[in-house]
């Protein structure tokens, strides 16, 4: 259950959807046994939220080894640009 804004920096607490932005993310267990029957990672499907002052400034984004990360907004399509020069051959 949603409690307070993800930035973890923010300590305002969840009271209604119409305040802040809601993210639905596929995570995975820190748990490295956590494979299914299959010998594949099981994900997760987990909700955050962040408040309306936090959402005007940040995004949120998943990394595999740090977890769910605040991340600036001017900062979000950055991997995507270099993602893009290296398949130019820049």
């Amino acid at each position: 259950m949603l409690q307070k804004c993800a930035n973890p920096t923010c300590a305002v607490p969840f009271l209604s959807l119409r305040d802040g932005k809601l993210f639905l993310a596929e995570t995975y267990p820190s748990d490295r046994a956590a494979f299914d029957e299959n010998r594949r990672k099981v994900r997760r499907r987990e909700h955050f939220w962040l408040c309306s002052a936090c959402a005007t400034h940040f995004t949120l984004r998943f990394d595999s080894t740090q977890g769910m990360m605040t991340v600036p907004l001017n900062e979000r399509s950055r991997p995507n640009l270099l993602m893009r020069a290296a398949a130019n051959g820049y």
